[in-house]
């Protein structure tokens, strides 16, 4: 499975954020210089995670982004699939194949199950096991 560099971002911002929990949001410039990510890039990737409930933020000069819920309770999953969409065994050009043998079928199966067994392992592993 490969990661796009902005699930990678959602993932060490998310984590940094849950390691870092105090009582004020943490600012965006903060996390992407300890984090060593474009800043620019970093706030749209966090812009998604509060789009999807996973992380709050508030504006002003003591602004800056919290998570919404425990880390134990935020999942790799979440912050990937909303970042990059729902994990499925999608094959590229797999509609453009009119043949109907085996091999297609069998393929289709094999990726969804490959989607199903990374989505199982994505949904245990949570922000806190990340955090250390």
């Amino acid at each position: 499975m490969r990661l796009s560099r902005a699930a990678a971002y959602g993932i060490y911002a998310t984590t940094h954020i849950a390691e870092k929990a105090k009582d004020s949001p943490i600012p965006g410039q903060d996390i992407a210089a300890t984090c060593s990510i474009p800043p620019g890039h970093l706030l749209k990737v966090l812009q998604q995670l509060v789009k999807s409930r996973i992380l709050s933020s508030e504006r002003g000069p003591s602004g800056g982004f919290a998570l919404r819920k425990p880390a134990n309770k935020i999942t790799m999953l979440e912050i990937i699939e909303s970042i990059e969409g729902p994990i499925d065994g999608e094959i590229g050009g797999f509609d453009d194949i009119t043949s109907k043998n085996r091999a297609k079928g069998v393929s289709k199966k094999v990726c969804d199950d490959v989607a199903k067994s990374a989505r199982n392992i994505l949904a245990k592993t949570t922000v806190s096991d990340l955090a250390g």
